[in-house]
């Protein structure tokens, strides 16, 4: 059998062509994703079994607490005899602490996740279906890159609501007459568009981290930045849907928990139903990106003269 190699382009792939050749790619990788995301599933609905089975109870405590000292907070402010108030203390400790604990394990998944999905979803997109044995591989070899670029992201995401919170508070003060409400409002209405921007720039960042050897940090975000130029309201307006979409599921999860308020309710329920969707949607969500990504990538290289070939198996000769 010989093999063919033709020019593979994907740059006219339109919005919903994103779409279809992103399902095909999950049912092409389904024998790998499906294992990938009953883990997640399982290991995201256990670790919030677990915080609410330890928090819950603390919690209530910590309440019980403050109404029993409604002076706590002056007390700590003039700097009054604070020995009465050792079992609040030691609720605050351990709620950060299993905060901390869950919020580390949420993480570490939550990369795993993020890397064999988008490894997986790339090779299985341009033909290829990687084995249990590759994405270990994949994983060991990348997984440092995706949180330096997370490290940059939340700097440059702290930067800008910074940036937001004095061009409110000085356009506030100054807000004398009808032109400087007009730049108010024009300022609180770009917040969603920039947060959708910045939640898009960030998801192509951490596939560009795992894709791309070398790249993290603030070379992966500019290299990012640079394949999303000119396709910035498609990609944005896809996050725009998932959110969207992420929102209904919590509404319907409210919904269903209305009927039966008790904590096993929520546990039996709640938990289940929202992590089942969640993991859906953040498998699909990085399924399209990946897709997303290779469409620019392809796109950014015929413009600069480069042609990726890919192998189209051929069928047998006599």
């Amino acid at each position: 059998m010989e093999n063919k190699f033709l020019p593979h382009s994907q740059s006219s792939l339109g919005f919903f062509g994103i779409i279809r050749e992103s399902i095909k790619t999950t049912s092409r990788n389904g024998k790998l994703l499906v294992p990938i995301l009953l883990f997640v599933f399982l290991s995201y609905s256990q670790l919030d079994f677990a915080q609410k089975y330890i928090i819950t109870p603390v919690t209530k405590d910590f309440v019980l607490q403050l109404a029993e000292h409604p002076n706590m907070v002056h007390d700590f402010t003039y700097g009054i005899d604070q020995t009465m108030y050792a079992g609040v203390f030691n609720d605050i400790r351990e709620i950060l602490l299993v905060k901390l604990l869950i919020m580390s394990i949420f993480s570490v998944i939550s990369l795993l996740f993020l890397v064999a999905t988008v490894s997986s979803s790339y090779e299985a997109h341009t033909a290829k279906v990687l084995g249990p044995k590759d994405i270990f591989l994949k994983v060991k070899s990348s997984w440092k890159r995706p949180i330096v670029t997370t490290f940059y992201m939340i700097l440059l995401t702290w930067g800008i609501s910074v940036f937001y919170t004095v061009c409110i508070g000085i356009t506030t003060i100054l807000a004398v007459n009808s032109w400087v409400f007009l730049l108010l409002g024009a300022i609180i209405v770009s917040i969603p568009v920039c947060y959708f921007y910045m939640t898009t720039l960030f998801v192509v960042s951490l596939i560009v981290s795992v894709l791309e050897d070398g790249l993290s940090g603030l070379k992966a975000i500019a290299r990012a930045a640079e394949l999303m130029k000119g396709k910035r309201l498609k990609a944005s307006f896809m996050m725009v849907l998932f959110a969207i979409g992420y929102g209904f599921v919590v509404l319907i999860a409210k919904f269903l928990a209305s009927y039966n308020r008790s904590f096993s309710a929520e546990l039996a329920i709640t938990i289940p139903f929202m992590n089942g969707f969640y993991c859906l949607l953040k498998l699909f969500m990085f399924v399209v990106y990946t897709v997303f990504y290779h469409e620019w990538k392809t796109s950014h290289d015929e413009k600069n003269g480069k042609f990726e070939y890919l192998p189209i198996a051929g069928g047998g000769e006599a």
